[in-house]
């Protein structure tokens, strides 16, 4: 049976057409070099460096590179081209992310264009998978295949994404935007309770739609999402994003960085007012064709199998195979055809396993996976008859252990081992204490308890709605600084309280010290065997004892020895080096950079090129681009200090004539320059070099015209001449 495929202009235009995406990288190489010249500021290539995906790590001269996966969807080719970024530009390992995307560590700045050349050939991107933008838009990954779903959500958050990103209406947010779709109501699949734009699908009167919550947001305080309608019609999905989009920009913070997510907005407005600015912003929009035309490629999204079904359901050989059949497989809604959960310690997969992975994806499954917000991965669309074959294959690959999901499989964020606001080492204490979760595990009553550990409070790995959760911290016990780590408990999978509707998150219960963490845990364990109720999940648990019975349990586990009996005790779990609190800043939040002044830095590379490739005997067709982007940008820039944000040429144009140009704001003969390039685009000889001059006239008017708008005197600025 032959699987259809996401054709691939639905696949490219997600991450944009080769041109763009093309043009994107080499503009990056130049701001790298432009950036080693002093002629770009350290602030605004930050934030330039971190929406294409290029995060800083805490070891000098190597950055984290993240990529950006819609829904967490991964094709067998694209593991592949992982496993080769890993390998060649990497540290040999591919991190999963509770976000469903993949990130490499120890990748050089000058290595970070060739690692996007690489995704973009596998019709993937990095592009806005970090900085404050609207981050990689989640999904449930059994979306498609579970059983009390009213229709499959993938379209739509694949057409969300496509639409949303290099959106004008996103580059000028003050942090970063978080956006997940569910088909269910089920807390292990519907994460809304904790993100900026929560879409839950609804069918009312045989009309497709989403119940809509906003607002929520982890960090070291949870918010738990508002609801904002129980029904917005699938037509106006991209509008109402894009209005919630344009209203967290214009309102929201943007010089308290620690006030700048929009879960601060709806805490400080109230869902009514916040309601009634969406609307009024969704009114005020221009309408955008895209906004039906997406619906007509909705059922362009074909997810099948490679073979056919299968009512041969295996019994396992092995108790292994056993533990793994019961474990590990779902029932998909599909008649003969099962789901496996792949547990992946850690989230990391090394090259082998990565092409590995996509052999079995080619022999045995659909066409893809999907990466889940557990740091798993699963493989869908597999015939019941050949689930044996799967395991087979994931055991040669060291990664067909049981329980995927429970207890034993730690969810972890790499915390101090490369994040420059990591406290401590997750992945250290994860190793530490693994004996001590598979033995515990082995009590079917506990296999399925969840443990996420963060390496500091704004949680990574979702420690605020795991079953037993734990965030980094430091205390000094006798002069000598020791790791440890705040014990959290009783948090629901998607952080929501289904019958309170409240009080999702965990409780902060008692900071403990990392070498006490494994026995701590044991004594979590015996206390829930002994005096839970029949049935009853370790959240509710938590909540019935409260937190007082927790903290007399683990009192006497605060206290270390004294250092000269057990220096050991002192270190991070498995560590010979001494602790020690390194902490700087993070790049998660990036910087308040205003689009005007990103807009302004990428006319100026524009204009220097323009003029490079001038005196270097360029192409004509090059240089005449090179030029005419440069005046785009400027022109985008100035109408950014206005809050209008356009990018078609020709919108450029219509907002340049209303806003600057009739009122006679700028001077007639710049203004000229730049309708007259958007003309005739394609100028030859003299007047080529002409364009390039008017380019710079144009970009330098600009800045002057910039600083008068924000209330600075204008000073001249070097340009290269002509």
């Amino acid at each position: 049976m032959n699987a259809p495929r996401i054709p691939n202009s639905i696949r490219r235009s997600v991450a944009g057409s080769r041109d763009v995406v093309a043009r994107e990288i080499s503009g990056f190489e130049r701001s790298i070099d432009r950036m080693r010249q002093g002629k770009v500021s350290e602030a605004v290539f930050l934030e330039e460096r971190l929406r294409l995906g290029v995060y800083g790590q805490r070891q000098n001269g190597v950055h984290m590179m993240r990529s950006k996966l819609p829904l967490g969807i991964l094709r067998a080719d694209q593991l592949e081209a992982f496993a080769d970024v890993a390998e060649h530009f990497g540290s040999g390992v591919a991190h999963l992310t509770t976000r469903q995307d993949i990130q490499v560590h120890f990748v050089s700045l000058d290595a970070s264009p060739e690692v996007m050349r690489v995704l973009d050939a596998a019709e993937m991107t990095s592009k806005e998978a970090c900085g404050n933008v609207v981050r990689n838009v989640t999904g449930t990954p059994v979306a498609g295949i579970w059983h009390d779903e009213p229709f499959d959500i993938t379209a739509y958050g694949l057409e969300l994404t496509r639409y949303l990103l290099r959106h004008p209406d996103g580059q000028s947010l003050g942090r970063k935007f978080k956006i997940t779709f569910s088909g269910s109501d089920d807390g292990r699949w519907n994460l809304g309770a904790f993100h900026d734009l929560g879409f839950t699908a609804r069918v009312r009167d045989h009309e497709r739609g989403f119940r809509v919550v906003v607002g929520g947001g982890l960090g070291s305080v949870a918010y738990e999402a508002i609801e904002y309608t129980d029904f917005l019609p699938e037509e106006e999905l991209l509008p109402f994003a894009q209005a919630v989009l344009r209203v967290f920009a214009i309102h929201g913070e943007k010089a308290n960085r620690a006030r700048a997510r929009m879960k601060f907005l709806l805490a400080k407005w109230g869902i009514e007012r916040f309601r009634a600015e969406v609307e009024a912003a969704r009114a005020e929009l221009t309408p955008d064709p895209e906004w039906a035309g997406w619906l007509r490629r909705l059922d362009r999204w074909r997810d099948a199998p490679r073979h056919p079904p299968s009512s041969n359901a295996p019994e396992g050989r092995t108790a292994a195979e056993q533990t793994w059949l019961r474990t590990n497989v779902l029932q998909q809604r599909q008649e003969g055809f099962a789901a496996v959960k792949v547990r992946v310690p850690r989230g990391d997969l090394d090259p082998g396993q990565l092409r590995g992975l996509a052999a079995l994806l080619r022999a045995h499954t659909g066409p893809e996976l999907r990466i889940t917000p557990d740091q798993a991965l699963l493989l869908r669309w597999i015939p019941l008859d050949r689930l044996l074959h799967v395991y087979e294959g994931l055991d040669a690959l060291g990664l067909a252990a049981p329980r995927a999901g429970g207890l034993g499989d730690t969810v972890t964020c790499p915390g101090a081992d490369t994040c420059k606001l990591g406290i401590t080492s997750p992945r250290s204490l994860a190793r530490a204490i693994q004996r001590v979760l598979d033995e515990l595990a082995a009590d079917r009553r506990l296999e399925a308890l969840r443990v996420h550990v963060s390496g500091c409070p704004n949680g990574c790995s979702t420690h605020q709605v795991a079953d037993i959760g734990l965030f980094g911290a430091a205390r000094t016990v006798d002069g000598v600084s020791a790791p440890h780590y705040m014990l959290m408990l009783g948090g629901l999978p998607g952080g929501t309280d289904t019958v309170t509707l409240g009080g999702g998150f965990g409780m902060p219960t008692v900071k403990l010290p990392a070498a006490h963490i494994g026995a701590a845990v044991r004594r979590l364990a015996a206390l829930f065997l002994a005096e839970a109720q029949d049935g009853e999940a370790f959240g509710t648990f938590a909540r019935r004892l409260g937190r007082r019975r927790f903290k007399e349990l683990l009192e006497d586990l605060k206290a270390l020895p004294p250092f000269a009996d057990a220096p050991e005790a002192y270190r991070e779990p498995g560590s010979s080096v001494a602790f020690a609190l390194e902490r700087g800043k993070g790049e998660c939040e990036g910087e308040a950079i205003d689009q005007t002044d990103l807009l302004l830095a990428a006319a100026d590379g524009d204009a220097d090129r323009a003029v490079e490739l001038l005196e270097d005997g360029g192409s004509e067709p090059d240089i005449a681009a090179a030029a005419t982007a440069a005046m785009l940008a400027a022109v985008r820039a100035l109408l950014a200090t206005e809050n209008v944000h356009v990018s078609a040429p020709g919108a450029v144009a219509a907002a340049f004539r209303t806003h600057w140009y009739a009122p006679r704001r700028i001077f007639e003969g710049i203004g000229h320059h730049f309708l007259a390039a958007l003309e005739a685009p394609h100028p030859t000889g003299d007047a080529l070099r002409r364009r390039v001059v008017e380019a710079g006239l144009v970009v330098e008017e600009v800045h002057g015209l910039v600083l008068r708008v924000r209330g600075q005197a204008a000073f001249p600025r070097a340009r290269k001449a002509v």
